[in-house]
C-alpha cells in the first residue's frame, strides 16, 4: 500500500500501472482525494477503452513502477493477515490467565470477542477460498488459449507458410505470456493452500495448555485418609 499526498499526484498521472507479474494493466488518468489533501483512489485507463476508479489501498511501489494487486490477491492478503493476528491474540490471552496477570472476567470477555471476530474471518476465508478456485480455472483457460495459438503458429512455420523472424518474434510473446499467466496460477496456488491451512487450525489453539498450567497448582490433589469406625 502506498501514501500519496494531492501535491504529489502529479507525478503518477500518465505513469504505466503493471501487475505484480509484469503485466500491463492500464494507466493513471486520474485521481480522487479526501478533504485532508490524501489521495484515496486513482483512475485507471484499462486498454483505452475502459475506465476505473481503483482504491489507493491496492497499489504498490516497486523500484520505482506502480503495481496494482489484482483485487483477488489483495483480498487474499487481509484476511491471511487477520487469521494470523487474531489467533495470536488468543494465543496471547492464554498465556496472561494462565500466568494470572489479567482476571478471568477480562480474560473471557476479550476472548469471546476475539474468537467471534474469529469465527466471521473464518467464513470471509471460505468464500475467498472459492473466488481461488475461480481464478485457477480462469487462468487454466489462458493457458489452454495461449497454448492453441502456440501450436498453429508452429504448425504454420513448419509447413512453410510463416518466415522464421515472424515466427520467432510472434512464440517468444505467446511464450512469455504463459509464463506470465503462470506465475499468477502458483500465487494463487499459494495463497489457496495457506488459506486452507489457516482455516484447518483449531480455533481453540493454545486453550488446552493453558487451562492446564492454571489447573496445576491442584493437580496433586489432597490426601484423603479413611478412618474406619
Amino acid at each position: 500500500m502506498i501514501h500519496i499526498r494531492i501535491e504529489d499526484v502529479e507525478k503518477y498521472i500518465g505513469k504505466p500501472v503493471n501487475d505484480p507479474y509484469g503485466r500491463r494493466i492500464g494507466y493513471v488518468i486520474g485521481f480522487y482525494s479526501d478533504p485532508d489533501g490524501n489521495v484515496i483512489s486513482l483512475e485507471i485507463s484499462l486498454g483505452d477503452y475502459e475506465f476505473k476508479e481503483i482504491k489507493i489501498d491496492r497499489f504498490e511501489l516497486n523500484n520505482g513502477d506502480l503495481i496494482l494487486l489484482p483485487e483477488w490477491e489483495y483480498e487474499v492478503k487481509i484476511i491471511e493477515n487477520r487469521l494470523e493476528r487474531l489467533r495470536k491474540r488468543i494465543i496471547a490471552l492464554n498465556e496472561l490467565y494462565a500466568k494470572k496477570e489479567i482476571p478471568k472476567h477480562s480474560y473471557e470477555k476479550y476472548r469471546k470477542i476475539v474468537e467471534n471476530e474469529l469465527l466471521k474471518t473464518k467464513e470471509d476465508a471460505k468464500n475467498i477460498r472459492e473466488v481461488l478456485k475461480k481464478r485457477l480455472n480462469t487462468l487454466d483457460d489462458t493457458i489452454i488459449e495461449l497454448e492453441k495459438t502456440m501450436t498453429g503458429l508452429k504448425m504454420c512455420y513448419i509447413s512453410g507458410e510463416i518466415p522464421e523472424k515472424a515466427y520467432k518474434t510472434a512464440v517468444d510473446q505467446v511464450r512469455k505470456y504463459i509464463e506470465l499467466t503462470q506465475m499468477e496460477k502458483e500465487s494463487v496456488k499459494k495463497h489457496l493452500d495457506k488459506i486452507e491451512s489457516l482455516e484447518k487450525q483449531p480455533i481453540d489453539i493454545g486453550l488446552k495448555t493453558s487451562e492446564e498450567k492454571v489447573e496445576a497448582p491442584s493437580s496433586q490433589g489432597i490426601p484423603v485418609v479413611v478412618v474406619e469406625s
